[in-house]
């Protein structure tokens, strides 16, 4: 703990004595950190996420898990002891294990429940999902004589295969630094939301979403991009989000207010 807290305090001093970590010009706006104490717990949390180290409650719930009727039981367990769906490495072990769906690190939210996505997903790191999302992966036959699952879903019971590609054919693949909001319904036309695009509440998105997009509506369209294309194209190159938590902090200003053209300059020598 006192290395730790140690650490800590250095990093505020390089928070403090670097003007430039937030955008060099000649503001002070300089965020205020969290306790230390409350930094060491984020930062050792986040160390494991990272690591991809399961503790010793992690590889028991992992294995428990299996059976059905303990997973509320072991999913409140889990997210109590690792701090919630964001940085809890034996909820992303169930994801892949148990649902074959990948979640980057740092992502969260109440999106994240089990079977809000498919077989085959994949979500990148930092990105944020709200709660009441509906993904579907594969219509009803449009084109066949009748439309009833009787006719192309082998779990009613009539066939012995689906007459129709299964989920796993057209997974989703959501980029980094998302954000979704409440209640959108992803359709099975879109299989990519972008790095950096927003998704508006109540959205229902029929096709692709490009990066740095913010979309709407039902169907959604953009409504704008979030940067201009000078500065998109440099928090692009910069990939930020590949870095972990610790290494972001002590460039925290430049995440914690308005990106100028000079802060994205600056965020890209950092870390593209």
């Amino acid at each position: 703990m006192q290395r730790t807290l140690a650490e800590m305090k250095q990093t505020e001093w390089r928070l403090t004595a670097d003007k430039t970590s937030y955008g060099g010009d000649g503001e002070a706006l300089l965020p205020e950190l969290a306790p230390a104490s409350q930094l060491a717990r984020l930062l050792a949390r986040a160390r494991r996420l990272e690591s991809g180290r399961l503790p010793w409650w992690g590889g028991l719930c992992l294995g428990l898990y299996r059976c059905r009727f303990l997973r509320p039981i072991l999913r409140a367990l889990v997210e109590s002891l690792e701090g919630g769906n964001r940085l809890s490495p034996t909820w992303r072990a169930i994801a892949q294990q148990y649902y074959s769906v990948c979640i980057g690190a740092y992502t969260y939210g109440p999106g994240l429940r089990p079977g809000d996505f498919p077989p085959g997903t994949t979500v990148g790191r930092y990105c944020s999902i709200a709660h009441g999302l509906l993904v579907l992966r594969r219509n009803h036959p449009t084109s066949f004589a009748s439309q009833h699952p009787f006719f192309f879903d082998a779990v009613v019971g009539l066939l012995r295969k689906d007459a129709v590609e299964q989920p796993e054919a057209n997974p989703l693949t959501i980029g980094h630094d998302v954000w979704i909001g409440a209640r959108v319904i992803i359709l099975p036309g879109c299989r990519r939301i972008g790095d950096g695009a927003v998704v508006g509440a109540g959205s229902v998105v029929t096709r692709d979403v490009q990066p740095f997009q913010i979309v709407a509506g039902s169907p959604a369209r953009v409504i704008r991009p979030r940067f201009a294309p000078e500065i998109e194209a440099l928090v692009r190159a910069s990939a930020w989000w590949q870095r972990s938590l610790e290494e972001l902090i002590p460039q925290l200003a430049l995440f914690t207010q308005p990106l100028t053209l000079e802060r994205a300059r600056r965020l890209c020598e950092l870390f593209g």
